[in-house]
């Protein structure tokens, strides 16, 4: 209970009017002051009952989109007698909404649609909303917590890539990327099975040899796709919303749905907190998405993620895109080295820098180049359609 402004007026209005009363000796000024202290009475306590019997729900996708408005709908339901007015509802899930509700009538469903818009990526959890009330004469307002559950996962925003300049088209008869594998000579493990005469000796899986006491080769899948792996620079974030580590998420999803539209296999790359290096592989666009909304940093140096990586891991991959912020006036910790070793591994190596304001990425952008790296630059005011298809640098 929180006495307003008016409640003060009123107790004051009332002692000024007794005092007069007193002096002049008017009874008249008696009863409106009696009638100011009755008004302050009623306004302290009705609010008690103002609330009562009320019982709210939210209703929210399972999915959102981070930076598109959402539709979120607010349900409240009415006592079982009497009617509840002056209500505010007031919620965070997505993003902070109040609410103003008409007069509640007995057992009325009264139905709010707002629209909202995810700032963070991630699950976002809301378990309870605030009703408040100063009904019936604003001088108190009583707020209480009502328990609900609503459950969003926000997952990073997507923009319409078209096909991706430094991603060679494939000619497939394949209906879809996942589908029932076959013997061939791709990345991926099919299975294990008896050593036969002419299997190369390198495919000898040495563990189950021992295990088994015979020799067991390891069976390929067939490749049918190029191959795409995105890296995610996770080392450290800053802001409340749209950080550079949202952005950076942003990038790698909108690059792989552009990807896997045209039939190209991909697989995420990023260092989690107590994970280490973390790589995800035939996963589908859903769980890739998700995989992406909840990165958080990880405090791992994107030079120490890009050195972890070896023939085993990028084995198969045709381009490997990078995405990664720029700190502090364009300045970060040199990748040449990195760069050049994965030139040397992988035939195509993509740097998508993602600028905030006032950064110049100039040196960044050439010394990346200098390494053979196809650079791309993403300004904070600028289309990453756009921005992926430049060509070259920007200087």
């Amino acid at each position: 209970m929180r006495p307003s402004k008016r409640a003060l007026g009123l107790l004051l209005g009332a002692g000024i009017l007794f005092l007069i009363g007193t002096n002049v000796q008017a009874g008249w000024l008696y009863v409106l002051a009696a009638l100011l202290l009755g008004a302050l009475a009623a306004g302290l306590v009705l609010p008690f009952a103002a609330l009562r019997g009320l019982s709210i729900e939210l209703v929210a996708p399972e999915e959102a989109e981070q930076g598109v408005p959402t539709i979120i709908e607010l349900r409240v339901e009415g006592p079982s007698r009497g009617v509840r007015r002056n209500v505010t509802v007031r919620d965070t899930h997505l993003e902070p909404v109040e609410v103003v509700l008409p007069p509640i009538r007995r057992r009325e469903r009264i139905e709010v649609t707002t629209l909202r818009t995810p700032r963070r990526r991630g699950e976002v959890l809301t378990v309870q909303a605030e009703l408040r009330s100063n009904a019936p004469f604003g001088v108190a307002e009583r707020r209480v917590r009502a328990k609900l559950l609503a459950r969003t996962f926000v997952l990073p925003r997507v923009f319409p890539l078209g096909t991706l300049p430094f991603v060679e088209p494939i000619a497939t008869n394949a209906r879809a990327v996942h589908e029932a594998p076959r013997r061939g000579q791709g990345p991926d493990y099919l299975g294990i099975r008896e050593y036969r005469a002419g299997d190369p000796m390198r495919h000898v899986h040495w563990a189950l040899t021992a295990r088994h006491g015979r020799l067991m080769v390891r069976e390929f899948e067939e490749e049918r796709t190029r191959r795409l792996a995105v890296v995610v620079d996770t080392e450290r974030d800053e802001g409340d919303a749209w950080t550079p580590l949202d952005r950076c998420c942003s990038v790698a999803a909108s690059v792989l749905d552009a990807a896997t539209a045209h039939g190209q296999g991909a697989r995420l790359i990023a260092a989690r907190p107590g994970l280490g290096i973390d790589v995800l592989t035939r996963a589908d666009r859903s769980e890739m998405l998700r995989w992406l909304a909840n990165l958080q940093p990880s405090g791992i140096p994107l030079e120490a993620t890009l050195g972890g990586l070896g023939p085993e891991d990028l084995r198969g991959i045709q381009t490997i895109v990078i995405a990664l912020p720029i700190w502090d006036r364009g300045e970060r910790p040199p990748l040449d080295g990195d760069v050049r070793r994965l030139v040397s591994l992988v035939p195509r190596v993509v740097c998508v820098l993602v600028e905030p304001a006032a950064t110049d990425a100039g040196l960044v952008a050439d010394r990346l180049a200098a390494a053979g790296a196809d650079v791309r630059r993403w300004g904070p005011q600028d289309d990453l359609a756009e921005a992926i298809s430049r060509q070259g640098i920007r200087t």
